[in-house]
């Protein structure tokens, strides 16, 4: 692989195309289609991060409800997954052994299943995109597996603008035509990274030079947000958005979408963001479902003398104990339903799948019912 500052300096292996039969869209015709469909309509793409099989899949399952619920079959959807993404290397996640590899080929495959014949999602335009690839970490993906997936984002942020500029221009140059590429004028500040990182915005002469300079798809400009991170003092700058959309199009895409607030968000398309990143909001929704739903259910997780000594011990009350305690069976003992994974699973799978559909329409997907 390359070093930093020397982008894509080795030969990467060989992309292997996209699967015969398997209707994930990765045209780059077909990909550009779908975001020229959404400008024409209004609507921004939501980018749903995942790092499991549960969250991928309740990604797609969030538009399969939508489509539903407005009566169109083929709503596009995004799912996304970083690689080894200092901010969060999801690839290295997927799996317990932690290959970022590995984990991309196995998200790719699962998305291989879950579109195939017969499936409930097999209508769906699924998009699979590449986020925050770094092009001297990741270039086995972001070159080898190129084929595989409809957009992919050159992060060469954390550059000096000018090798920021070199380096995703190169990027591009390999890839023409054969994927859809984003890339960052400047760095996003992450809330819980290094102090003194910048996060100032980005200027409209800054965003129209990159997008000259590098012929990039979409842009990422720096709007004020913030990576995983909520707080009073964030100001989404809606103004700045709408200044750089005149200059260069509707070709924005925003990071750090958890930091913005909720009255801003509807404004996101009209400001010029036709793609937007989430996962924060994702894993803390999941979370939070998964431990309601095990709290719930520790009269038929643990034993009862765990229970009681942890009750002694001060850790639980005795309403634990009770009968009409959550969803407790008597007499309190693990139940194969509730020990194994499954039930598990489905609390976050719900939450995960609940939370995208609500993006889902504010982001406007009800306008695919007027087409």
């Amino acid at each position: 692989m390359g070093t930093p500052g020397r982008a894509f300096a080795s030969s990467a292996p060989p992309s292997r195309g996209r699967e015969p039969g398997v209707p994930l869209v990765t045209d780059y015709h077909q990909v550009k289609e779908v975001y020229q469909e959404a400008t024409e309509l209004g609507v921004a793409l939501p980018v749903f991060c995942a790092e499991d099989r549960e969250t991928l899949e309740a990604i797609l399952a969030s538009a399969l409800e939508m489509g539903k619920a407005i009566g169109v079959e083929d709503l596009p959807i995004i799912p996304a997954w970083t690689v080894r993404y200092h901010g969060r290397p999801q690839a290295t996640l997927i799996t317990a052994c932690g290959d970022p590899l590995l984990g991309v080929r196995l998200h790719l495959s699962d998305l291989d299943v879950l579109m195939s014949d017969g499936s409930p999602y097999a209508k769906l335009r699924v998009m699979p995109h590449i986020d925050h690839g770094i092009p001297w970490l990741d270039e086995d993906v972001l070159l080898g597996l190129v084929d595989r997936v409809a957009s992919v984002m050159c992060d060469a942020s954390e550059k000096p603008f000018a090798e920021n500029i070199r380096i995703t221009a190169e990027y591009v140059e390999r890839v023409r035509g054969r994927v859809v590429v984003e890339g960052a004028v400047d760095e996003i500040y992450a809330a819980d990274g290094a102090g003194g990182m910048k996060n100032e915005p980005t200027t409209v002469e800054q965003a129209v030079k990159f997008l000259r300079e590098t012929g990039v798809d979409i842009l990422v400009p720096n709007v004020g947000t913030e990576h995983r991170m909520t707080g009073d003092h964030v100001v989404y700058r809606s103004d700045r958005a709408r200044e750089i959309s005149a200059a260069v199009g509707r070709i924005l895409c925003i990071h750090g979408t958890t930091s913005a607030r909720p009255e801003d968000l509807p404004k996101l398309p009209g400001d010029g963001f036709i793609k937007v990143n989430i996962y924060t909001t994702l894993a803390v929704r999941g979370g939070q479902a998964l431990a309601r739903h095990v709290l719930r259910n520790l009269g038929n997780i643990l034993p009862e003398e765990e229970l009681r000594e942890l009750v002694e011990a001060g850790v639980l009350g005795e309403r634990v104990l009770a009968p009409d305690y959550g969803e407790n069976r008597m007499p309190l003992k693990p139940r194969l339903d509730r020990v194994a994974n499954a039930s598990r699973r489905d609390a976050w799978f719900a939450a995960v799948r609940d939370r995208c559909k609500e993006f889902l329409g504010i982001f406007g997907y009800q306008r695919y019912a007027g087409r």
